[in-house]
């Protein structure tokens, strides 16, 4: 599903949302669900004109299962080059745990972690904030996690990862509190997001803010986070 011009929502990815970000004839992903979506991924984007040749980056707004499951599998299809902050870059490539997940969501975590392996990809590009990639700039947006960062595209959209969440009328939330390492930090990183412009906000979890969405962000964060 188109977004915005030339962003896809891919579809029937199994875990967080996956975007296809066309640049050209070249292309990138933005975030992979849990493992086992690469042929889901590859379809979506030959549909669109993009072979696995030309998926240049895969681009991780941080290395949680549900968001860096498939990285393995895309890039070894593709030849991508895969990008992350600095700071999770470790936890990618399986030289730190990931993180560690609070409460009952833990046991059902570790659970599926008997089902569901993670495969560690050392990242060929290093992010940091204010860098850019394609026509991105990086924010970093620690909190959900210590590397966590958003990707912008000037008054037209923003990729949030799980800086924060939408629930299906499309109103935003905090992010998880059992998935978050630091609530407080992503309290700060929200108001960092809202004093940019973008029309359009793609979460990680959650349908597409499609319209206005900076307005909507600036309104949650001066209304203490709390959702209409």
């Amino acid at each position: 599903m188109e977004v915005v011009r030339g962003v896809h929502r891919i579809e029937r990815v199994r875990g967080a949302n996956s975007y296809l970000v066309l640049h050209g004839s070249d292309g990138a992903v933005i975030d992979t669900g849990m493992p086992g979506n690469e042929k889901k991924i590859l379809e979506y984007a030959r549909s669109f004109g993009v072979e696995p040749a030309n998926l240049r980056f895969i681009i991780l707004t941080h290395p949680d299962i549900d968001h860096s499951g498939s990285v393995a599998g895309l890039k070894n299809l593709t030849g991508a080059k895969v990008a992350i902050h600095e700071l999770d870059a470790p936890r990618l490539a399986g030289e730190k745990n990931l993180k560690d997940v609070k409460g009952p969501l833990g046991a059902v975590f570790g659970v599926m972690g008997v089902f569901m392996r993670f495969t560690p990809v050392r990242p060929d590009i290093i992010l940091r904030d204010s860098d850019g990639i394609l026509d991105l700039k990086v924010i970093h947006t620690p909190g959900h996690a210590d590397g966590s960062v958003c990707l912008l595209r000037e008054n037209e959209v923003i990729f949030v990862g799980d800086a924060m969440r939408t629930d299906s009328g499309g109103r935003p939330h905090l992010p998880s509190g059992p998935m978050t390492a630091n609530m407080e930090k992503a309290k700060e990183s929200l108001k960092k997001i809202s004093t940019y412009q973008y029309g359009a906000l793609l979460p990680g979890h959650g349908p597409p803010i499609t319209s206005g969405a900076s307005g909507v962000v600036t309104a949650f964060a001066n209304g203490g986070f709390v959702s209409k």
